[in-house]
This record gives C-alpha cells, sequence and structure tokens, in this order.
C-alpha cells in the first residue's frame, strides 16, 4: 500500500503498523488542529483585520480529544493486527474549515448550524487565496489516503470528531463573532442552550436519501449502549452537502463511519475559552466502543 505522507503545517499522518495484516483502518481528524501553536503558526501568516481574541472562538470550537482518540485506537487496533492511518489536519477551522467543500461567494454565513468553510473575518483576497491552497493540500493527501484504505472491501474509515456540550446558537462568523460567544457564555445564558448526546454517529443527509454505512452505523449504537453511553443518530447533526465528510462517504457508502464526541465527556475540565485539559482516562471510555466495532467489522 502507498501510504499517504503529512505535510508540515497542514496535515500529520502516522501510521500504526501490524505486521503481516491486511486491514487497514483510516482515521480522519479533520478538525485536528487543537493545540494554541497550531493557531499561532496561521495567524502569523495572515493580514486580514481578525477580532480581538479570536483565540477564544478557536479554543471553544475546536475538536479537543479527537486527536487522543485517534491516536488511542492506533495503539490499540494496531496490537489486534490493524494497520491504523492517522490523518491530523495542522489548520486551525478558526481560519478555513476542511471539513466545508470551499464555496467561492460565501459568506461566512452558518448553514444548518455548521460553521462556513471559510469565516467572514478573512477580508484580505491573499489569506483567502493561501489558505485555500492549505485546503486543497490537505485533501490531496486525504482523499488519496481513503482511495488506498478504502478502494478494497476489506478497508474502513472513520471520520472522528468532538463538539461542545451544549447546542450554541451564532448565526455568523464575522467580526463580532468572539462576542457574540461571550454573551452565549454567560452561565445564566449557555444553561439553556440544549444539551447535546454524548455520543453523535452522522449518518445521513436531512431528507433520508443517503445513509452511510448502516451495518457500522446500527453497531456502534448497540455497542455504546451496552457501556451505558447514550449514543444517538444524527441527534445533533446530519450530514451535509457543504461537508466534506459527506463526499467521502459517498464515494465509499459502506465504509466510512462518521462520529461526534461530547467535549465535556473527554476533557477534565471543558474550558470554553481557554486550554482544556484532556483525560486519556474518559477518551479510551469514549473510543473504546468505537474500536470493538471496527475491530470485529475488520475480522470479517
Amino acid at each position: 500500500m502507498k501510504l499517504p505522507h503529512s505535510i508540515e503545517g497542514v496535515v500529520e499522518v502516522t501510521v500504526s503498523a501490524a505486521a503481516g495484516s491486511n486491514k487497514w483502518l483510516l482515521i480522519e481528524v479533520p478538525h485536528g488542529a487543537t493545540r494554541k501553536s497550531d493557531y499561532d503558526a496561521v495567524v502569523s501568516k495572515l493580514k486580514s483585520t481578525l477580532p480581538e481574541q479570536l483565540e477564544h472562538f478557536f479554543f471553544v470550537n475546536t475538536d479537543i480529544g479527537a486527536p487522543e482518540g485517534a491516536a488511542w485506537l492506533g495503539k490499540t487496533l494496531s496490537a489486534q493486527g490493524i494497520n491504523v492511518v492517522v490523518a491530523r489536519c495542522l489548520i486551525p477551522r478558526t481560519f478555513i474549515d476542511t471539513n466545508r467543500v470551499i464555496q467561492p461567494n460565501g459568506d461566512g454565513k452558518v448553514v444548518d448550524g455548521l460553521t462556513p468553510g471559510l469565516p467572514g473575518y478573512i477580508d484580505a483576497p491573499e489569506d483567502a487565496q493561501w489558505l485555500t491552497a492549505q485546503h486543497a493540500a490537505y485533501h490531496q493527501v486525504v482523499s488519496a489516503a481513503y482511495q488506498e484504505v478504502c478502494r478494497g472491501a476489506d478497508g474502513l474509515a472513520l471520520q472522528l470528531h468532538s463538539y461542545s456540550p451544549r447546542s450554541v446558537s451564532i448565526e455568523k462568523t464575522d467580526g463580532n463573532i468572539v462576542t457574540a460567544l461571550h454573551a452565549a457564555y454567560v452561565p445564566e445564558v449557555y444553561e439553556k442552550w440544549p444539551e447535546r448526546p454524548p455520543v453523535d454517529v452522522i449518518s445521513a443527509l436531512p431528507d433520508g436519501s443517503f445513509r452511510a454505512a448502516p451495518k457500522l452505523v446500527d453497531a456502534t449504537l448497540a455497542a455504546y449502549a451496552a457501556e451505558g453511553i447514550a449514543a444517538k443518530e444524527n441527534g445533533t447533526y446530519h450530514l451535509h452537502t457543504v461537508a466534506m465528510g459527506y463526499e467521502y462517504a459517498r464515494a465509499y457508502p459502506q465504509q466510512v463511519l462518521c462520529v461526534e464526541l461530547n467535549r465535556g465527556l473527554v476533557a477534565d475540565p471543558f474550558v470554553p475559552f481557554g486550554v482544556s485539559p484532556i483525560s486519556e482516562e474518559k477518551v479510551a471510555r469514549m473510543v473504546a466502543p468505537l474500536g470493538r466495532v471496527l475491530a470485529a467489522a475488520l475480522a470479517q
């Protein structure tokens, strides 16, 4: 198999190999730029007039726990005879979202609860051009990884995300985004936002016309139920045609599983506007059912 490669500042590829095995799992972490250093590396290259304290948006809107979950699965499953490739994006979604189809004339609006590919505060054309090129470079690597792993019936892919504990409604990511977030997270306001499930399996389009990997989805829901963890299917989000995750799920309809983990259940504690410490024990508990499902599926 031709393995994908890392690109500095764009994507980090790690391979946990299992000698003599032809079983492969790809774990994509498109919102894997969770470290402040990832944020700083991109900020230093931009000319746009960014909102003050934009790092608060970064901290509250990056998929903490997902890279750690991918690493745990890589270590655990490779010991069980499965080759695991992890592709971790290093470009913060604060600046461009690699899980979005980039719209040339986008205006920074939220679509069906999904933040846009390019936020409205990226106002320098050269920034938009550079970020779009970074987005393309990421997908050049990731699409090749999907093709290598999933073109045969033996390979599977997991799109691993985490999401905020509550559904906080922000309508537009423009220069007022930080002010809007601060208002939304005032304690007496925040407690009124709907709580999200511990786990959400994102499988179907809103109109039900497509449901990805039904056997994997059903097995995942059952595995979490057996552990007493309330997993839902499309409880908060659906697959959406503006998401790159849908593109890959559509290309490999029986082989791609997309899962959201509640950040409040992997962090210790969840800190909205700062660094959230990640609990290895909590991460292991939240991804272990996924590991069992994927190992069983690859054993067939």
